[in-house]
């Protein structure tokens, strides 16, 4: 039986103002700030609201990372049009935050190539780490990098990676002095265990697990390893426990099979590495790791999970397809306890969820809708929203994603780099998504092909007035972008496969 609990003491994580945004998930580590209000609307294509635009020779997926003056973003190495697009090395790029203008550039080699503009990720999908007085460069394909604010090299770190999985989910985290990644215990035997095969004979198989790492951002080398093991499909996420202590709240499942199990949640100390509790659940867990003092939110299946956050006790369970309001944005039309079809494995479109105040928000998997569940009562509802924007003097609104313009994944020169076709696509669904990021009251949702979703994420009901604007990040079907926003100072900064771009009032 399913205890019912009254949810409304959950807490507000304390959001500070942001001043900077040194790492992918924020200065709260938990894609949220609070500061002056930047551009609810905007047009990258159209020029307005745009402060600067900075084209880059080569591709990438990171986030760009934002400290005082500084902005720091990653890149393929360029390609020409003969490669293979197996790219294992990466540019590490410093802008001046104000301007655009390249400040310098560092090469981060790797050992273990992955295919380029990747739909669940590549080389380059790890937003960097800044501290103020150091920068911290991340390639898939093997290796970390340290550097000082001028661009000298401190330590570099090569290993090799995991050859099974390719999933974006684990973005680096720095807390203290500790770096968390997401990597393959036994490094030798992680390269040979190629994906969707089995464990070859005379390798243990925990040994090729994935699993939280802290790394001493000073030296290089690993603190710890945690043992309840982190699958590459979970986004871990940082908190602090009501005694202060941090904590990290991670899950084990996924896609073809992932080597870590039991599939579920784990919630592990960040001083020590220990974990605290384990809670199997079955299932795929490609979201972000949503938590608060109290309470860790989850899915499984289509069913929205509400743990508690000391004992990993699931308290509250509700199924988001069944008995919700779906409000049609083209029609305005509204309709109560309807069930839909959201999702064949999970309601979402991967690591797209956020929890603000007493909402889970997330992009829908089958549907183009933004949905949201009350995390007290269980209410859910959805929002349909167009699949794609196309800027222009006359903008429009393209509905269905079999209309939508498909992505030509060409980089600044002309040259394609993505070998997925998929890669063409809106960005709804079976792909590793941009995570959203709050702003005051304001939802930002980014999508594959350039198409920005602003959402008031306090508006009483998920309707089409909840909607504030949709934007754009670029001519449509030549734009495309895995990468989150990030915010400081009440400006936005996005990199795309050509440019990094400041978005503000002009």
């Amino acid at each position: 039986m399913i205890r019912i609990l009254c949810l409304c003491h959950f807490t507000f994580a304390a959001v500070v103002y942001a001043q900077d945004w040194p790492q992918a998930a924020g200065p709260n580590f938990n894609w949220k700030a609070e500061g002056p209000e930047p551009p609810l609307q905007w047009s990258v294509a159209g020029g307005k609201n745009i402060l600067w635009r900075t084209t880059l020779p080569e591709g990438g997926q990171s986030a760009v990372t934002i400290h005082g003056d500084r902005a720091f973003v990653t890149t393929h190495r360029p390609m020409d049009e003969n490669s293979d697009r197996l790219e294992p090395n990466l540019v590490g790029y410093c802008l001046d935050a104000n301007t655009g203008r390249i400040l310098w550039t560092v090469d981060l080699p790797g050992t273990d190539p992955v295919q380029t503009a990747g739909i669940f990720s590549d080389a380059t999908v790890f937003a960097p780490i800044a501290d103020g007085e150091l920068v911290w460069f991340f390639n898939r394909c093997g290796s970390m990098g340290c550097f000082d604010f001028d661009g000298r090299p401190i330590w570099k770190r090569d290993f090799r990676p995991l050859t099974r999985h390719t999933n974006r989910q684990c973005e680096p985290v720095l807390v203290g002095d500790k770096i968390l990644t997401v990597e393959v215990r036994n490094k030798e035997a992680g390269g040979k265990v190629q994906r969707h095969e089995p464990v070859p004979d005379g390798v243990e198989p925990r040994d090729v697990w994935t699993y939280l790492h802290a790394i001493d951002k000073k030296t290089g080398d690993i603190v710890w390893v945690e043992e309840a093991g982190t699958s590459v499909h979970n986004t871990p996420m940082v908190g602090q426990l009501a005694d202060g202590s941090w904590a990290v709240v991670h899950g084990r499942g996924g896609g073809h099979d992932p080597l870590e199990k039991p599939y579920g949640v784990s919630m592990t100390l960040v001083d020590s590495g220990k974990t605290l509790w384990s809670r199997e659940i079955h299932g795929e867990c490609s979201f972000n790791s949503q938590w608060d003092v109290g309470h860790v939110f989850w899915f499984q299946g289509t069913n929205h999970l509400v743990l508690d956050s000391a004992t990993g006790e699931v308290l509250r369970t509700q199924d988001v397809s069944a008995n919700v309001d779906y409000t049609d944005a083209e029609t305005g039309a509204r309709e109560t306890g309807v069930a839909l079809k959201v999702g064949k494995r999970m309601p979402l479109t991967n690591q797209s969820n956020i929890v603000v105040g007493a909402w889970h928000y997330f992009l829908a998997h089958d549907i183009t809708a933004i949905g949201r569940v009350h995390i007290g009562t269980g209410k859910t509802e959805y929002l349909r929203v167009p699949a794609q924007w196309v800027a222009g003097p006359e903008p429009k609104r393209i509905w269905e994603k079999g209309d939508a313009m498909a992505n030509d994944t060409k980089n600044s020169r002309g040259i394609d780099i993505a070998t997925d076709k998929r890669a063409k696509g809106t960005g709804w669904g079976h792909v590793s998504a941009a995570s959203p990021i709050l702003v005051n009251r304001h939802l930002f949702f980014p999508i594959m092909n350039g198409t920005v979703y602003v959402i008031d994420a306090f508006a009483g009901t998920l309707d089409a007035n909840a909607l504030i604007a949709i934007n754009d990040l670029g001519t449509a079907g030549e734009t495309w972008t895995l990468a989150s926003f990030s915010y400081a100072n009440g400006r936005l900064w996005m990199h795309t496969m050509k440019e990094v771009l400041c978005i503000g009032e002009n």
